[in-house]
Formats: structure tokens, sequence, C-alpha cells
């Protein structure tokens, strides 16, 4: 389409020009001009200006004007969104919210008290980092009831938390108990220490002891917690940093037996615990226990028997057990993933190619220092891969032994092993978000509210992590978390006008909502008309 003059004479002979708007179009082959509009004579058009008001007013219907009308749209931020609004849920269907609403009733506490402690949960499970970080932590996720946080208001939320600690735990553990019976039939306990970088000198619990990281310099407290059946961590308990042995963690735990009515604790810990002197212990206190045991440790021949499949039966869909007594030791529990073993191999094959790149650029002065990858590697003469001791490896695929002297059937031991996973992945978890942000503190209550914060953070994750597994068995926790990262609330100013709108789900965030019967919020979160009206959705 395009413009084009056309020359007339009137009736008087005058030659007149009009100014006409073609296009071409095939006709028979014949490429011919179609008049769409006449646009009049082309003098009164320029003595009129007519040409630039319809320019003007056809340009409010073409691209260019819209980027024209984008580039006087300024964006003063974009903030993250979604995260805060799964995990709110979560807190207040758990009943957090609620029972820290109470107190601050009934003690006549600030207001903020109970968003500034919100506001630190959510920072363990996002983006940990101390309360001084903290403060500039929250300029960037919106939420507006986090506005006039500052770092004193941190403070006084761990105060509160410590000041009702012991009432939130007792309520808590009486929800997730058994609505019938108070009293559990199973429950789990596993320990595990932290290390501290302040000084703490008025913290008696902070004490030098034994140190798994060898860190025998820095002082140290041991984090205890009760762990349900199901998974859910119920109650955390702090214990001096120089408590010697096994035989001292069980005056804590009769003091958590006494203090939640609990019918029977077994001891379910990781391998590292796993002593003869622990053992011993324990069967001399007649407590129970499912240990993870170090398969390396066992001579060829009863490493040959535990490993072999004869014997096995699946428990369920890629899991086989069986059972091995062993007199003076007990009875092990041999379980079997076929799946798990299959993901092993595909990693030994991934790490004998990194191995091979590594000693191919690398000369026998380079493995002086310790490195784990030293016991696959032939010194003698040139460096090079030892294929045999890498092979060796592979006999353990798939495998995990569990040490057990409980009564339980093998099919229930069998299937605790998700359970021990669970409290060792959870205190993985509670371990790396305590360490990621070191613990420096002076006061004692600081100390234990800081502890206190991450717990609670591990009961978000991993009660969002069941309520995932109700929509989609193979969504994971990561997945969905990065997913609610993308929603984003973003503020655009045109002059006097302001909006702030949501970005678009990803599709594993439908996912978090879902699970939490919660609406996803509408697009626009706040209209500002020329700063005189202000919308915002009712609970947004």
């Amino acid at each position: 389409m395009f413009t084009r003059i056309k020359k007339v004479k009137n009736s008087r002979g005058e030659l007149r020009e009009y100014l006409l708007l073609v296009e071409n179009h095939w006709d028979k082959g014949k490429v011919r001009q179609k008049t769409i509009a006449n646009l009049g004579r082309l003098d009164i058009i320029k003595k009129t200006q007519m040409a630039d008001v319809l320019m003007e007013k056809l340009a409010e219907y073409t691209r260019q004007s819209q980027l024209m009308d984008m580039a006087k749209t300024q964006a003063d931020y974009s903030k993250e969104y979604g995260p805060v609004l799964v995990l709110r849920r979560l807190w207040e269907s758990l009943g957090f919210d609620q029972f820290f609403a109470e107190c601050l009733r009934r003690y006549k506490y600030r207001a903020d008290l109970k968003e500034s402690l919100f506001a630190m949960v959510v920072n363990r499970l996002l983006d940990p980092k101390s309360e001084h970080a903290i403060e500039k932590w929250l300029q960037d996720v919106y939420e507006q009831r986090w506005e006039g946080i500052r770092l004193q208001h941190l403070y006084r939320g761990l105060d509160f938390l410590e000041r009702h600690w012991t009432d939130f735990e007792r309520d808590f553990f009486l929800k997730v108990t058994d609505l019938f019976s108070q009293q559990l039939d199973l429950i789990m306990f596993d320990t595990t220490t932290i290390k501290y970088w302040g000084e703490g000198e008025e913290a008696e619990i902070l004490q030098h002891g034994y140190s798994k990281d060898k860190r025998g310099d820095l002082k140290q407290l041991i984090i205890g917690v009760l762990m349900s059946k199901d998974g859910y961590p119920v109650a955390v308990e702090l214990i001096p940093g120089n408590t010697p042995d096994v035989k001292s963690f069980l005056t804590t735990v009769t003091k958590l037996k006494v203090r939640y009515n609990i019918g029977r604790i077994i001891w379910v810990c990781d391998r590292g615990m796993v002593s003869k002197k622990n053992v011993d212990e324990l069967k001399e206190c007649n407590q129970e226990y499912i240990f993870g045991v170090r398969m390396r440790q066992f001579d060829k021949e009863t490493r040959r028997e535990l490993l072999n499949p004869k014997g096995m039966w699946e428990v369920k869909d890629n899991l086989y057990a069986k059972e091995v007594y062993k007199e003076g030791v007990g009875r092990y529990i041999v379980c079997y993933n076929p799946e798990e073993a299959e993901h092993k191999h595909y990693k030994r094959v991934a790490f004998k190619r990194h191995l091979n790149k590594k000693l191919a650029t690398s000369s026998p002065k380079d493995w002086m220092i310790k490195n784990g990858y030293k016991k696959y590697v032939d010194f003698e003469g040139t460096l090079e891969l030892n294929e045999k001791k890498l092979h060796e490896e592979s006999q353990y695929d798939g495998y995990w032994v569990l040490l057990t002297n409980t009564t339980m059937e093998t099919r229930e031991v069998a299937l605790r092993y998700k359970d021990l996973w669970q409290i060792e992945h959870g205190f993985r978890d509670l371990k790396s978000e305590l360490e990621t942000s070191p613990v420096f503190h002076y006061k004692e209550r600081r100390i234990k509210a800081h502890v206190h914060v991450c717990f609670l953070a591990l009961i978000l994750k991993i009660a969002l992590e069941k309520k995932i597994k109700t929509v989609d068995a193979k969504c994971s926790y990561g997945g969905i978390l990065d997913a609610l990262k993308r929603i984003k609330a973003v503020k655009l100013t045109s002059g006097k006008d302001e909006i702030i709108f949501r970005t678009e789900f990803p599709d594993k965030a439908y996912l978090a909502f879902k699970a939490l019967n919660l609406a996803p919020p509408p697009r626009i979160l706040v209209y500002n008309k020329s700063k005189n009206i202000v919308s915002r959705p009712e609970g947004v």
C-alpha cells in the first residue's frame, strides 16, 4: 500500500492534484492499482497540515507508537513474590500463624514481631543469611507486611520466639501426634553438631568437644531432633557441645519421653555414629536402635554373605530385603534398590571419565596432599587409574545395610530406610542452613533462637515436600522452589500512574498452589491511577 498523486483538469481547464491511497493487486496475470481512498486535493492537504494529523492518528495503531509509549514507562523494581505466597499459606495451615498471633494478643506484644519471625524463617529456605544481611534481603522480596521491618525487629523476633518456644513446641507436637492418643508408638532420635564461629562467653551450651569436622579449635553445640515415623520433625533439643558419649544423651532422651509422653523411642542414626562402644551402651540401657552400617568395614567373608542376592525378596517396588543374623553382633537387614544401583553405575562412569582427565594433566606431586581420589590411583611409574579398585566399588551399588535390635519384622525395618534417609536428609538441610550463615550471636538465648528458626524452616520444607508429592510424585522440592522464585512482582511507572503486576506462572509453580489449595493471585496487584485510586486484592 502506498500513496500516489493523480492529476486531473477541471471544467475550466485548471490542473488539480489529488492525493490517493492505493495498493497493487493481481488481475489476470497483470499488476493493477486499486484506489483505497482519495485523501483530497494536495494543495489543501499541505495548507491545512491534514497529512500530519492523519499520520498522528494512524500512529496510534502502529507497533512503533506502542514502543514509544513503553519507552516512557519506568520499571522501578522486580521483586521475588511466588515463594512468600506459598510458604505463608503453609505457615498458616500448620497453625504457626495462629499460635504466635495468640501470643501477641495475650502478652500485648508489637504486631510486627510475628512478621519478623516469619521473614527470618522464609529467608532460611530461600537465601540463608545473618540477621544483618536479612534486612537488605527484605528489599528484594515483595511483601507489603514486611516493608517496615528493620534489624532491631529481627532481634526482637528472635527473643519473642525463644520466650515462647517451649509452649510452641508442645503445641506443635500434639498436632503431629495421633489425635486420639498423645502417646507415640514409634519415634526416631538423632543428633548432629554445629560449629560456632563467635565468642559467646555467656553461652554455657557452647563447649569444646569431639569435632567430626576436625575443628577442635571451635566451640560447638549438639542438636538432637525427634522425628515421627512419617518423617516429620516434632521436637528439637540443644545439648552442650562437650557431651561425651551415647550414655549422656540418654538423659536428654528420658526428659523428652516424659515431656511428650512418648511410649517408644527407636534411635535411627547415620553410619557415623555406629561403633562397638555406642552399640554396647545402647544395649546396656535397653535402648532400641536402627543403625546404617558402613559396608566396607566388614571382612570379605561377611561382605560376601551380606551382598549375596540369594534370599532377597521384594518388599515393594524397587526395594528388596533379607535378614542376616550374626552371632555376637546382632541382626542385619540388607536392602537393595535396583534403580539406585543403575544410578550409581552411571555416576561411576562419569567419575572414571573425570579422573582420567585429571590424571592426564597432573603429576605425582599434585597428589601429595590429602585427596579422596588417591585410592583409585597407582603411583608406581606413571600415574594410572586403578581400574580394579574402581570396579570393586560396584559391588555396593544399590545396597545398604541396617543393624537393629528391634523386634520389628524385616519388611517393616526395610521400609524404614526412607525414614532413615529422611532424617539424614533433614539433618543435612538443618546443618547446611545453620552453617551457611555462621552463628555469631553472643547470648545463649539468641543462639538457641537461631537454631529454632532453622528448625521451623526445616518443618516447612518437609511439609511442602510432602504436599507436593500428593499432586505429583515425580516433582522435586527444589524444582518447585525454583519455579516459584521466577514469579516476580514488577512495578511500572508512567507519568503519575503506577502499576504493580505479577509475572506469568512457570508450569511447575502451579503444583505448589494446587497442593496447598491456594488460588493464584490476580495479575494486577496494585493499580494507582494518578495517585488517587489504589486497588489491592483482598488477602494478597
